[in-house]
């Protein structure tokens, strides 16, 4: 069995968390994406010719718009990978969240840019089934290098803008050493429909420049969501086996 812990608040989308019953629950699906993106930056990252792939896209020879090319990445690496095709966490009942104001930060402009209402979760949910074990030694690296990344980079970032958040990257940095999680970034935690699937490509100076000048948009998302009130920005969990 598998649990679900926030280290950040968790949000399902500006609609709130969907209900069975009247229950709140995190869609599977919303594990699966954090996990294929997490794949696919490792991927990226530990495949040249792959990678190669990738950039080639990004660079010249995709034709669709930025949200097409990140669909397109993910089923790039389900070609690779065909055993990932068979990743389908179930849906993760949830406690009754809390609405509460978070403030959506553009780190690229250096500034605070507004703010939206949003279900917020915070704890641990049991996660009823997650993937085969044959699967599991791959995507918890892969899982463990995606945060790693992606919490660096975003680090450097949002701090500049709000110094008081250093502390949860800190804690997720003092973390990365320990085995007994899964470290992912889930939900709704930026406006970007591109989310973090770009990540690997924040290592290549051309990719980079493709990203702004054909897609208009850049390896690290530029827009985060930030909670005021824990100071954390949005979407940070561990999976946690137990059993």
């Amino acid at each position: 069995m598998f649990v679900l812990e926030t280290l950040g608040p968790l949000a399902a989308g500006p609609e709130g968390f969907p209900r069975r019953d009247g229950a709140p629950y995190l869609p599977g699906a919303d594990l699966r994406e954090a996990l294929l993106t997490a794949a696919l930056t490792y991927a990226i990252e530990r495949d040249e010719a792959f990678a190669a792939e990738m950039r080639r896209f990004a660079q010249h020879a995709f034709k669709g718009s930025a949200g097409e090319l990140a669909a397109a990445m993910l089923e790039a690496l389900l070609v690779r990978q065909p055993e990932l095709e068979a990743l389908a966490p179930a849906d993760v009942p949830l406690a009754e969240p809390e609405r509460r104001r978070v403030l959506v930060v553009n780190t690229a402009a250096g500034r605070v840019e507004g703010g939206l209402e949003l279900e917020l979760f915070e704890g641990r949910a049991e996660v009823p089934a997650l993937l085969q074990p044959e699967l599991e030694t791959w995507l918890a690296a892969a899982a463990r290098r995606y945060r790693a990344v992606l919490s660096s980079a975003e680090a450097a970032e949002l701090t500049r803008v709000l110094p008081e958040s250093e502390p949860l990257y800190r804690a997720l940095e003092a973390r990365e050493g320990e085995g007994t999680f899964w470290p992912l970034r889930a939900g709704y935690w930026t406006p970007e429909p591109e989310g973090g699937r770009f990540l690997a490509f924040a290592r290549s100076a051309a990719a980079d420049r493709a990203l702004e000048r054909r897609f208009r948009t850049r390896p690290l998302p530029q827009r985060i969501l930030y909670d005021p009130e824990t100071r954390r920005s949005l979407g940070w969990v561990n999976l946690r086996k137990e059993g």
